[in-house]
């Protein structure tokens, strides 16, 4: 093999499985013709066709299979054991010892009532120790749904009309086929197959994730092409470009393996690992810098090119010239800003002055970047905070570092998702701050000291983080926040419990693009709320009398303005209960998406004489729910309705990630199967009724719980949801007919007791 010296015993062993099965159709350990169309097919009716995802036989899953194959033919048995073969060899002895892999082979092999071969050269240590990864806690406990997909995708290898040969000779043609299997999605024996056929091409790697997250983490890195979020191919693609870049990267740098030759790269050794791993990435954070402090300062502040000076004077600065002291208490620093004009609630610039003058401490680390994201050097602090009132722009708060840039003079790499905050405390962004050194070339000389922790940083957040455990297709989910982006302006319509609200939290961090609450803002509508609350009006104060105070959108505009560069957005609650002509007032006009600038500014109505017009900044995004089940509705303003995008979502009880979701948080897959059944015809039930409608359904969040949930997930827990969040919405849906309500709630609580 060209490359992955490591895996070579098992490489070899692969290709005569590939000659002497897949193209052969024979058998790796006997003379006998067993990898055929008919004994796969024989399989797929003894355990294919008689599985029940919803409800699966007690027992383990040896147990269940045992039962699943004891009618079937002698070689059907002898077949699942070379399958177990296949499916084990990628398994390093870390993860399944040699003895185990053996004897699990040999158990199936048994039921045949033939001699085991257990001295046939594939099944001894040399071949079955030498796994090359551990294939994770998943690949083994949901065996039952690799095997699965394994026989149907071989039942359609040997039911090809062309030469298989021909279908091997090609890659990515092959995957694709195989990526068309049913069952294929998700499947880590999917990968396994791929690196055993192609290692030139595929990585040894079992997870879809681990893949998408290492092409999500080199981004930074490499240009790549294809749609990495929902195409396993053009994932496996990526994953080349990936590795050619490091391998080329490795020979820049000499990097060597143990035996002093050129290293290899593989994705789950150091330092690649250390790239993309968060826990990884955490070790070398803490063997490189020990309780040493580290911050990313942005030196594009206010527009401004700060990185010449600052090397050339061996300072550093946060800007904010116009505020007093940062030595002061934090609440002084807040007032100073507030009394400034820099909002009522300045908690960022506050936080930021007081780690200024308070928490840097001599001898912390400084990454400096712009706020594009490109990587401009790195520094350590050399002296204590000073305030000099006089000075020019810049120099007013400042700290004497000792600055390296990247390279000979002042060069940019293009790193990608750094914080746009003029201050940040990184320690706790390790793959943030492991990337930065690899691009700096690990500096000899950027090593540890002592410091303790900061503020926890912003987590990148992308559309894989936003789309897990959400229950919704990932390109349903892109083309909402495509919509958000487009209009500005969005309202989640949907049926009670379909998890509006935590996808609106969601949509917004990825505009945002880390997880961050600063820029986002949250408001519920209610029949009294009133423009006066929500952009301006007079108000009482202590004294007796009436000030002019901003209201809560107008407050929001403003921290908006003063970051032009981050995304903030505005999220109403049960934005249909308030009289929405009445609340949005003038700001009708300046929401819409083409009029966000100073072009269309108007006087708002309470505005004095001396006030600037007003206008909606672009970088502000109005994000509304609506309950489609509330009796109360208002009709939506048709004005507001042709400012905003609609999206309508709807109860996922039908999706898979719903029953996985419930299973991996204690559920047991009988109650959820019972969860499902019993919602589903209930929803139907609410949806073919004339005087109710789709818009009525009950939604899958009520029995989503949370890793803060206390207490077994049982009939119990079941029950208590029924009685109290879902009896009482069909109280209200039926109130004329309380008999039928009581029907059915009796028929969703039937048999929970009996469940785990």
């Amino acid at each position: 093999m060209s490359r992955l010296k490591k895996a070579a015993t098992i490489l070899k062993a692969a290709e005569t499985w590939k000659k002497r099965c897949l193209l052969g159709q024979g058998s790796l350990f006997t003379e006998e013709s067993l990898w055929t169309r008919e004994r796969f097919g024989e399989l797929k009716r003894l355990y294919v066709d008689v599985l029940d995802d919803d409800a699966p036989a007690p027992g383990s899953f040896r147990e269940k299979l045992k039962v699943q194959l004891e009618d079937g033919s002698p070689d059907a048995k002898m077949l699942w054991a070379e399958m177990t073969w296949v499916y084990l060899l990628i398994a390093g002895a870390g993860a399944i010892g040699p003895n185990t892999k053996r004897e699990r082979i040999r158990e199936v092999w048994d039921w045949s009532g033939t001699g085991f071969p257990e001295n046939h050269d594939l099944l001894q240590d040399l071949v079955l120790g030498a796994g090359v990864i551990n294939p994770g806690t998943a690949y083994h406990t949901h065996a039952w749904r690799e095997y699965r997909f394994f026989v149907v995708a071989m039942l359609d290898w040997f039911s090809l009309t062309v030469e298989r040969q021909s279908v091997l000779n090609e890659p990515w043609d092959f995957a694709r086929w195989l990526d068309g299997r049913e069952y294929a999605e998700n499947r880590g024996f999917r990968h396994v197959l791929l690196f055993l056929l192609f290692p030139d091409e595929f990585e040894p790697i079992t997870s879809s994730q681990h893949k998408r997250q290492i092409v999500h983490e080199f981004r930074r890195f490499v240009d790549l092409d294809g749609d990495q979020d929902s195409d396993p191919v053009a994932v496996d693609q990526a994953l080349v470009k990936t590795r050619d870049y490091l391998q080329r990267e490795y020979r820049r740098r000499g990097i060597l393996d143990d035996a002093g030759a050129p290293a290899e790269v593989h994705f789950y050794d150091p330092p690649v690992v250390e790239l993309w791993q968060r826990e990884k990435a955490t070790e070398w954070v803490e063997r490189r810098f020990g309780n040493r402090a580290i911050w990313n300062v942005n030196m594009n502040m206010e527009g401004g090119q700060m990185w010449p000076g600052v090397v050339a004077e061996g300072v550093v600065s946060v800007g904010l010239d116009d505020i007093g002291d940062a030595g002061r208490p934090e609440s002084d620093i807040r007032q100073d800003l507030i009394n400034r004009g820099y909002g009522g609630q300045p908690a960022h610039h506050t936080h930021c002055l007081h780690q200024f003058g308070h928490e840097l401490q001599v001898g912390d680390i400084l990454f400096a970047t712009r706020g594009d994201g490109w990587v401009l050097g790195w520094g350590r602090v050399a002296g204590d905070y000073r305030f000099a009132p006089d000075a020019d722009q810049h120099r007013v708060h400042t700290r004497p570092v000792s600055w390296h840039s990247w390279g000979s003079k002042v060069t940019y790499r293009d790193l990608g998702g750094v914080t746009r905050r003029r201050l940040t405390f990184v320690k706790r962004r390790p793959r943030w701050v492991r990337q930065v050194t690899w691009l700096l070339d690990d500096p000899p000389e950027l090593l540890g000291g002592a410091k303790t922790d900061g503020d926890p940083p912003c987590p990148p957040y992308t559309i894989t983080d936003a789309t897990t455990d959400l229950f919704l297709p990932k390109p349903r989910f892109e083309r909402i926040l495509a919509s958000l982006k487009s209009r500005k302006n969005l309202i989640l319509q949907g049926p009670p419990g379909t998890g509006k609200t935590f996808i609106a939290r969601r949509l917004a961090w990825c505009l945002i693009g880390c997880k961050d609450d600063e820029p986002i803002e949250m408001v519920q509508f209610h029949q009294s709320y009133a423009y006066e609350d929500f952009v301006q009006g007079w108000r009482p104060n202590e004294t007796g009398g009436f000030e002019l105070r901003d209201g809560v959108f107008h407050r929001f505009c403003e921290r908006a303005r003063k970051q032009p560069g981050t995304p903030h957005i505005f999220i109403i609650d049960e934005i249909n209960r308030g009289n929405l002509s009445r609340i949005f007032g003038e700001l009708l006009m300046l929401i819409e998406a083409d009029k966000r600038t100073g072009e269309f500014a108007v006087s708002l109505t309470y505005a004095r004489p001396s006030d600037h017009r007003f206008h909606v900044p672009d970088n502000l995004y109005i994000l509304g729910m609506m309950n489609t089940a509330d009796r109360s509705l208002a009709l939506v303003d048709y004005a507001l309705r042709r400012r905003f995008a609609f999206e309508t979502l709807m109860p996922a009880f039908h999706r898979q990630e719903f029953r996985d979701y419930l299973v991996a948080h204690g559920v047991a897959e009988s109650l959820v199967g019972h969860i499902v059944a019993r919602m589903t015809d209930l929803n139907r039930k609410i949806r073919d009724d004339n005087e109710l409608g789709a818009g009525f359904e009950i939604g899958h969040s009520y029995f989503v719980p949370d890793d803060s949930d206390a207490g077994p997930r049982d009939g119990d827990w079941h029950n208590t949801i029924i009685d109290t969040q879902i009896a009482p919405l069909l109280r209200e849906y039926w109130f004329d007919a309380p008999t039928r309500v009581e029907g059915e709630v009796g028929a969703l609580m039937r048999n929970a007791d009996n469940e785990p």
